[in-house]
């Protein structure tokens, strides 16, 4: 049997883990690059917006007005977002994990607390190029901005603060996420272990959709978090024409917080508003969540 890398307890070298951390993240980024370009779309437009359609019309619209290479928007920071996020995470699940090991607590506790610390971490450093992910994939004009040009353009008009916009919806969204994900992960290996027909074709399916399952929970759990950060790291910005034809879906709430940005989308647009995109975001979650882990553990495997 292979090692599980993941596991209570598993020492893995700080450097290795950050190095296969890189390249799951990497890896994870070019395979949904497409269709997080249009769950961000979804995400930041009014629910009750006559324009919008389907996800096929979504894309229709995306490669008719802007081209093809459209889908791709905000690749540049989004790639240094998954290789800052994933690097991170787990280096910092790997420290963490090794750190708290002689403690007493249950491996799925054990799993959610150690989640819940990477997570936050990657969600700090990675933030700032969150922000510029989502501001690139919000502009609507043929022309793709450059990130020289968007970074100038915060700092000027929102000052450094502007990268780090929703950080803290972000460090309680992403924490929640990863410590749902690794528990989630944690406690089906175990139910496979100790089941009594580990052996059956049912329950190795289930073993081995393990990834997939823990990245469908935790994306279910905090993705309304994620839809009110995407409003909110674009709704205060001072070049909303520069961002998007359709500035309704950004100005009608502008100048809020985050609570009352939440509570004003769902007393205008509905609770469900808060789920625009989610069935594209569980598509995308799949091999994400596979190519993430899987990816991880292949290159330790080969680094060993």
């Amino acid at each position: 049997m292979q090692e599980d890398h993941l596991r209570k307890g598993q020492e893995v070298p700080f450097h290795w883990s950050v190095l296969a951390g890189c390249a799951s993240g990497l890896s994870a980024r070019f395979v949904t690059a497409p269709l997080d370009t249009v769950k961000i779309r979804f995400q930041l437009h009014l629910a009750n917006e006559a324009s919008q359609g389907g996800i096929f019309s979504v894309v229709r619209s995306i490669v008719r007005q802007e081209g093809m290479r459209a889908l791709w928007k905000g690749n540049v920071p989004a790639a240094a977002m998954y290789i800052l996020y994933g690097s991170t995470q787990f280096g910092a699940f790997s420290t963490f994990n090794k750190a708290l090991a002689d403690n007493q607590w249950p491996a799925q506790i054990h799993s959610c607390v150690v989640g819940a610390l990477a997570g936050s971490c990657s969600a700090m450093t990675s933030y700032p190029f969150d922000v510029l992910r989502t501001r690139f994939v919000a502009n609507h004009d043929k022309a793709l901005a450059t990130m020289l040009g968007t970074t100038r353009s915060i700092l000027r008009h929102e000052g450094f603060r502007g990268f780090f916009r929703g950080v803290s919806s972000s460090i309680v969204s992403i924490g929640i996420a990863s410590s749902s994900m690794f528990a989630t992960y944690e406690s089906i290996k175990i139910f496979c272990e100790q089941s009594p027909s580990k052996d059956s074709m049912p329950i190795k399916v289930l073993e081995s959709s393990a990834s997939v399952l823990a990245g469908l929970f935790s994306k279910t759990l905090v993705f309304p978090i994620d839809t009110i950060r995407k409003r909110f790291q674009v709704v205060n910005s001072q070049q909303l024409d520069y961002l998007s034809q359709h500035n309704e879906a950004y100005s009608a709430y502008k100048s809020t917080n985050f609570t009352q940005l939440a509570r004003r989308v769902v007393q205008k647009e509905g609770f469900l508003a808060l789920y625009r995109g989610f069935t594209l975001s569980l598509v995308k979650s799949i091999p994400s969540t596979v190519v993430s882990i899987g990816v991880y553990e292949w290159t330790l495997r080969q680094m060993r």
